[in-house]
């Protein structure tokens, strides 16, 4: 196990503890990362980004991959799995708020995102100004060439509103979606 001061969510590993934890598996199983939200939201996005980087580098297979590819997603990934702040959800009637960190939400909206076909979330950024505010989304995606850009935006937009507005009290202001790219599928020529 590593320093505590890369402890992911409280739960005593660091993302290199987790890494490895992925790589054999997940065996043997430990409940420590198995039952910690931001232990499991970081090995989603480990096992996403593995997917995709197997697809960019079989796409690309002439062109090598600069290192800084890889390093900027994972500088990206540990920004957005950190818990972050707290963000009010609800309030019951007793006056008990119910929250839900940056990082959940940031997994919610990339999964959004992966239930979207030739759509790929890049970078998300979450703004409320103010407590009671409404939370303002920006998200960048790659569509897949030959997919219909608008139609791909207006599903990623309405469905992170769905999502984020089906869990709790928490209201969504702007949800802007940004293409930032247009890949190939895998096996497909330039």
């Amino acid at each position: 196990m590593s320093e505590h001061n890369d402890d992911i969510g409280g739960s005593g590993y660091s993302l290199e503890d987790l890494s490895a934890y992925l790589d054999r598996g997940r065996t043997p199983r430990i409940s420590a990362i198995e039952r910690n939200a931001e232990c499991q939201a970081i090995l989603a996005s480990m096992e996403r980004m593995g997917r995709l980087s197997r697809e960019i580098v079989e796409e690309q297979a002439a062109e090598p991959l600069a290192d800084s590819w890889y390093d900027s997603i994972m500088r990206e990934v540990m920004r957005e799995f950190r818990s972050g702040r707290d963000i009010p959800l609800a309030r019951t009637e007793d006056g008990t708020e119910i929250v839900v960190t940056e990082g959940a939400l940031y997994e919610l909206i990339r999964t959004v995102g992966d239930g979207i076909e030739g759509l790929l979330v890049g970078r998300v950024r979450l703004n409320q100004p103010e407590p009671d505010a409404p939370l303002d989304v920006r998200v960048t995606v790659s569509v897949r060439f030959g997919r219909a850009i608008a139609a791909a935006v207006d599903e990623m937009r309405d469905g992170i509103r769905l999502a984020i507005e089906r869990h709790g009290d928490l209201k969504v202001g702007r949800v802007d979606v940004t293409v930032g790219d247009v890949h190939l599928d895998e096996g497909e020529d330039r």
